[in-house]
């Protein structure tokens, strides 16, 4: 074990870390947006430098020349894309703490950009006030010095464990970083959602229901993806028990062709996209008939979803036409957001929904 001099040393060692100032580059081609960028930064007191520059190019070349403790980019670049600016910088310097800037509507290719390239955080343009820019700075900030702090804080004590736990130690690191990811992620979300229904000039009514439904995905999403446990048989059974009412007409069946088991990771992905689905068919039409069919090749997996909806002579469960269509396209969106190729077919008294999932 370290003793407690070593330690103190240490934790010496994190103050002066502390007290160290930042550097932030932000990139913003954008001439209108780096203006209010600029104005912004230049009138507020702040505990870091920064260099805007209109080029990724040049983002680029600072990285290479020294430390940046924040990169921010915006997704929509000329010469490359946002995600294929991330991931150099990423590769250049792993340590430097990725945040994209984006507008609210463009939810799939944002959470796509934030699982491929693991950004911390998203800044919703353009940017009016401080607060837009100034917190998601400092909150990259901060947790730059808390991923030091735990990397430090876990050399320190792990060199004193046996290797059992020490790999427990590592496990329970490896966890509080996947719930931290989703977290950000629903954080994310939930902004950009919220900034689509109030920018989208609805009734009251019809604006509580999006909400709800939205809390509804974004709840499902962070218990499916981290309380799930992946597994086939569990998931199946409980799907059937909550979606299957027998002598109704609600029914729902889930199979699999194929006897290797689901990679767990991408099994919660399929269980969050089938309960979407069948959520958003219940909310307007009440009935329904579901059937999801999981298929295997050999670089992914192929969910088909087919839906027997409502005859016309049927009443809908949700009367207003708008907010059935609102609810339905707040669902693609949210399958979508996992950027995985999906497609749609209406059929004589189906509809058949597939969607390509990488492993």
């Amino acid at each position: 074990m370290i003793s407690e001099e070593s330690y103190r040393q240490e934790k010496k060692g994190w103050k002066n870390m502390e007290e160290k100032r930042y550097f932030v580059v932000i990139v913003e081609p954008d001439e209108v947006n780096a203006e209010r960028i600029h104005a912004i930064l230049d009138s507020v007191d702040k505990d870091f430098e920064y260099e805007l520059t209109s080029l990724p190019e040049h983002g680029i070349e600072i990285v290479e020349s020294r430390r940046v403790d924040v990169f921010i980019s915006s997704l929509e670049l000329n010469v490359m894309t946002g995600a294929e600016l991330f991931s150099v910088i990423k590769i250049l310097s792993p340590e430097t703490v990725r945040v994209a800037m984006t507008d609210a509507n463009r939810i799939a290719e944002t959470v796509e950009c934030m699982n491929q390239c693991k950004t911390f955080k998203v800044i919703i343009k353009p940017c009016r006030i401080a607060d837009d820019l100034i917190a998601p700075i400092n909150a990259s900030i901060a947790y730059k010095e808390m991923r030091e702090r735990l990397h430090q804080e876990e050399a320190a004590f792990c060199r004193g464990l046996s290797a059992t736990e020490q790999d427990i130690k590592e496990l329970e690191i490896e966890w509080q970083v996947t719930y931290f990811n989703y977290e950000r992620i629903k954080a994310v979300l939930l902004k950009m959602a919220n900034t689509n229904v109030e920018s989208g000039n609805l009734g009251p009514e019809m604006e509580v229901q999006l909400k709800d439904w939205y809390d509804w995905l974004l709840d499902t999403y962070m218990k499916t993806m981290i309380d799930s446990d992946g597994d086939f048989e569990h998931i199946e059974k409980c799907l059937y028990e909550k979606y299957h009412e027998h002598g109704s007409n609600r029914t729902f069946q889930l199979r699999k062709k194929f006897d290797a088991p689901v990679i767990p990771q991408k099994m919660n992905e399929i269980h969050y996209m089938i309960q979407v689905v069948i959520e958003a068919v219940k909310i307007c039409c009440g009935e329904y008939r579901i059937a999801a069919v999981i298929e295997e090749t050999e670089k992914a997996y192929i969910l088909r979803i087919i839906y027997a909806p409502p005859k016309e002579t049927e009443i809908y469960a949700q009367e207003n036409g708008n907010v059935r269509k609102a609810l339905a396209k707040a669902a693609e969106e949210a399958i979508a957001a996992f950027g995985y190729q999906s497609v749609t077919m209406d059929r004589e008294s189906e509809i058949l929904m597939n969607i390509a999932v990488p492993k």
